[in-house]
């Protein structure tokens, strides 16, 4: 398009400085000139860092995260964007030995099999349980599931569904620790449709999960290019090497404003249509033509005037989590931790619900001589987890682990990170809050709404998200077709 027939340029503010936010705002400003539009963007971030929990702590030739280990390398838009900030080469693999994955049984660390044989040769079920998975593809499918949306009555939870699929033993043994080390919640009050949407197709489509299994394997087999292999992937200098390089790449552009330090009281509809008042933590007011909430649905409640949004935003739960990462002399751990680490099912009665071998995940992340080890504990089953001081979590860590991996003495060095609010929890009911939210935001035109409180809680949904929310935004905008007289002339954060 004649940059003389461009549209004036439009103001949108982003709420909320994670890998949301920074994706979002990138790709809004990659799609916006190819539209004819020239948008101005303000990045809100009440953290004085951003990142939000992509955050990596270096000290002392460690490397450890405060969220997210890493991400699959199975999500394209991910890719794209690693392409576009040219990361490519300092994308890291995980090492082998994180194929080895292990469940804590009956006081005893069992590795996960890998194959058929060797799950029918394993000791982590019975025979029996064993034989009542083998029925798996004998059992008829739901013909109701795939309707939570309309009627939250059919909202089968994740547990529930591994029962009915697979029996008591596997959702007890397996498919609970799973969904701990996913969500760091119970699968027992996760909705399968909103958590595990894949799993509702698999049973719709091919109406068992053995079947499942062997057309897909059938299909990679016969396919050209099966695609991207799953593999867990992080960066040379850990998962903050993501926002890092989004923050530069954005800063670069004086189109964009990222405004650190600086948080979000309100956020209301201002005279005009499609004009929306930002009032920042200070009090200063600025009007946008668009604005898009990254922040988690328990913030973004607060910060918006509707009382219908604020009544379904409020209703999503999260679950405290503390982290408590312990750095150790390699000869002071009898175990030799090859390995991704180990999970812990509920019937265990334990305070963790897991530990990652983070050294033995990544190279890089200890130096020479030395092991990490990443202790998660809270979730739902001990909500008051957070209530004792660091003394307290690293003691109970260690009482815990000590006699798992053979542990002599105290770690070198020890952090423990908190999270009241850690992951947000698809609770029974999602789909159908998540189908009134949006019938809620359509009748706000110019307010967006993304993040891990909603769809997916992984690194690659927020990046995936952030295109398909760009997409919205640009449309609105061009719907609009925004006036010029902004009353934002001075902008801050610089």
């Amino acid at each position: 398009m004649d940059p003389e027939t461009r549209r004036p340029a439009p103001e949108i503010a982003i709420v909320g400085g994670g890998v949301s936010g920074l994706s979002t705002a990138l790709q809004i400003m990659d799609r916006a000139r190819p539209a004819g539009l020239e948008p101005r963007i303000t990045i809100f971030e009440a953290d004085r860092e951003i990142g939000g929990n992509l955050r990596t702590l270096r000290e002392d030739g460690y490397q450890l995260e405060w969220g997210p280990n890493g991400f699959l390398d199975n999500e394209p838009a991910t890719l794209r964007l690693v392409d576009r900030l040219g990361l490519r080469d300092r994308l890291q693999r995980s090492e082998d030995a994180a194929r080895h994955r292990f469940l804590l049984v009956k006081g005893k660390l069992r590795e996960l099999p890998a194959t058929p044989p060797a799950f029918v040769r394993s000791r982590m079920m019975s025979w029996r349980a064993k034989l009542r998975i083998a029925c798996e593809i004998m059992i008829p499918r739901r013909r109701d599931l795939g309707r939570a949306a309309d009627d939250p009555g059919t909202d089968e939870t994740v547990y529930d569904f591994g029962v009915r699929r697979l029996g008591r033993d596997f959702a007890e043994t397996m498919l609970d620790p799973m969904v701990k080390g996913i969500f760091g919640g119970d699968a027992r009050d996760l909705s399968l449709a909103a958590a595990f949407p894949r799993m509702v197709e698999l049973e719709q489509q091919y109406g068992s999960l053995f079947k499942a299994l062997i057309s897909i394997s059938k299909e990679k087999k016969t396919a050209a290019d099966a695609g991207p292999s799953g593999v867990l992937h992080s960066f040379d200098g850990g998962m903050a090497v993501l926002p890092e390089s989004l923050a530069r790449t954005l800063d670069r552009d004086p189109r964009v404003a990222i405004r650190a330090g600086t948080g979000v009281r309100r956020i209301e509809a201002a005279d005009g249509p499609r004009r929306w008042r930002v009032v920042d933590a200070g009090g200063e007011a600025l009007e946008y033509d668009a604005v898009v909430n990254c922040a988690p649905a328990h913030a973004a409640a607060n910060q918006l005037r509707d009382p219908v949004l604020r009544e379904l935003l409020s209703q999503i739960p999260y679950v405290p989590m503390a982290v408590v990462t312990l750095a150790m002399r390699r000869e002071a751990v009898d175990h030799d931790l090859d390995g991704f680490g180990m999970l812990i099912p509920t019937f265990e009665n334990r305070d963790l619900l897991g530990v990652l071998w983070t050294s033995s995940i990544f190279t890089g992340r200890a130096p020479d001589g030395r092991v990490l080890m990443r202790c998660m504990a809270g979730g739902p089953t001990h909500p008051g987890i957070l209530e004792g001081d660091d003394d307290a979590l690293l003691d109970m860590t260690l009482g815990e682990i000590r006699p798992l991996f053979g542990i002599h003495g105290r770690p070198e060095h020890s952090w423990v990170i908190r999270h009241p609010r850690a992951i947000a929890q698809y609770v029974p009911g999602h789909p159908a809050r998540l189908k009134r939210i949006d019938a809620a935001l359509a009748a706000h035109p110019g307010l967006h709404l993304t993040g891990s409180s909603y769809k997916g809680i992984s690194v690659n949904y927020c990046v995936k998200e952030a295109e398909i929310t760009a997409d919205r935004v640009i449309d609105d905008l061009k719907a609009a077709d925004v006036s010029a007289d902004h009353p934002n002339t001075a902008r801050s954060g610089r």
